[in-house]
């Protein structure tokens, strides 16, 4: 999920209007494509996304998160995974991380969401 395109040294370096801004934008387009599963690289930007505390996420799937206002119409599932910025202290080693993505490959499984995909085009712009 891209809140921001600006490129940065890391998060701190965009204001939170910024954030709220793009956050906006990835809403519209999550409820556009409905694309089946999110995956938020890092909890803070997840916790501005869906305006939570931080302390109020965790890690992996983020079971019964849905958009606000959007309702059942957008059936998108959410998955937290760590910051994948070598700054990152808790988890700072490929192996340390693995579970992220076998917890994405199970919530594939689980949905029946194949590795390989590709856009529709009759879905209007295949940018996302």
């Amino acid at each position: 999920a891209v809140v921001s395109t600006q490129s940065t040294g890391g998060q701190k370096d965009l204001t939170n209007e910024e954030i709220y801004e793009g956050a906006a934008e990835l809403r519209e387009k999550i409820v556009r494509y409905q694309p089946m599963i999110v995956v938020f690289n890092g909890k803070e930007i997840f916790a501005k996304f869906a305006r939570l505390k931080l302390r109020d996420v965790s890690y992996g799937e983020q079971a019964g998160f849905k958009i606000e206002g959007v309702g059942s119409s957008c059936e998108s599932r959410f998955f937290v995974m760590s910051n994948t910025s070598p700054l990152n202290a808790h988890f700072p080693t490929v192996q340390s991380r693995m579970w992220f993505y076998d917890g994405i490959r199970e919530m594939m499984k689980r949905l029946r969401v194949s590795p390989y995909f590709s856009l529709d085009p009759s879905r209007g712009d295949s940018k996302v």
